[in-house]
């Protein structure tokens, strides 16, 4: 018998194919799926997390009742880095954010709320800014360092803004 050669084509819609199939006569649990994104955030579990030093909302909230909405202020800090967070909800109700890198550097900023990321990349004076961000619990996670390997990560806490 002579057997037929297949292209790369053929394997890849065979596979997708497979796939789907696969996907409906037994589809992956959701305690399954749950476990697995919790597994890629071990990913970085070297990070170094930032911990929130101040926040507007607890420390100044008397300014909370005067007037318009002012934005939200919050610092985080962790060995050698500070991150300056400021959170503003606009007339759509998303939420505008800025940031600051002390001491000013690039770096690849992620804006993390539940399972979306936002990628950002922080310029040489450390800014870095989002628009329509959806209000909610939010977390940042900072690479910093060169393209020639050196890399630290710092996360921040959970914050619901």
């Amino acid at each position: 018998m002579e057997q037929e050669l297949t292209t790369p084509d053929d394997d890849e819609a065979l596979l997708r194919d497979l796939s789907r199939v696969t996907n409906e006569l037994d589809p992956i649990p959701e305690h399954v799926l749950a476990a697995a994104y919790a597994a890629i955030g071990w990913r970085t579990i070297d990070a170094e997390l930032a911990e929130l030093i101040a926040d507007s909302a607890i420390d100044e909230p008397a300014l909370l009742v005067r007037g318009a909405a002012q934005p939200r202020s919050l610092t985080f800090e962790a060995p050698g880095l500070t991150i300056e967070l400021e959170a503003e909800h606009a007339a759509d109700d998303d939420l505008h954010l800025s940031g600051q890198l002390v001491p000013p550097q690039p770096a690849e900023v992620t804006i993390r709320q539940g399972e979306a990321l936002l990628a950002l990349r922080a310029d040489d004076r450390g800014r870095f800014a989002a628009h329509g961000i959806v209000p909610g619990p939010l977390s940042l996670r900072c690479r910093l360092g060169d393209d020639a390997g050196a890399r630290r990560f710092v996360e921040t806490a959970w914050m619901t803004i």
